[in-house]
């Protein structure tokens, strides 16, 4: 547990503004400050080895912070999105759906009525010419060509 506790004390002093940096330079600044200028103000203002390198980590620690939080906006942005965009599908899915349903329908009442005009005109002697329909009315009799 004292492992995990020096980790904490770590981060929070990681996390927690440094007092004497922060008279050399402010997390602001130091978050868009070009590393080169950073190194010239360290050594203009004589700061010590101990306190540059403090800097510098401060500097990597802002830096990360910084891009982890971009990239998890980038993330959520991107996430909303696609949910957006899944959901349009969906719908558009939903629609296809019923417009195929719909014509099921069709061709199932227009197939019924058919049947009933050739079983009148079979029941009265009726000559009902089939010949020019050359495909099964069923979709189940249709080959795949």
């Amino acid at each position: 547990m004292q492992g995990s506790d020096e980790r904490m004390s770590l981060y929070d002093d990681e996390l927690r503004p440094d007092e004497e940096a922060a008279r050399v330079i402010c997390d602001e600044e130091l978050i868009h400050i070009e590393i080169k200028e950073l190194n010239k103000r360290i050594k203009d203002k004589g700061v010590s080895k101990e306190l540059a390198s403090r800097l510098k980590q401060r500097r990597r620690t802002l830096k990360n912070r910084k891009y982890a939080t971009s990239l998890r906006e980038k993330k959520d942005a991107e996430i909303s999105t696609l949910e957006i965009k899944r959901d349009l599908e969906r719908q558009e899915l939903r629609d296809l759906e019923q417009e195929s349903d719909m014509i099921r329908e069709r061709v199932q009442t227009m197939t019924q009525q058919y049947n009933r005009i050739l079983e009148f005109a079979h029941e009265n002697n009726l000559d009902v010419n089939t010949g020019d329909i050359d495909f099964p009315l069923s979709p189940e009799g249709r080959s795949s060509e």
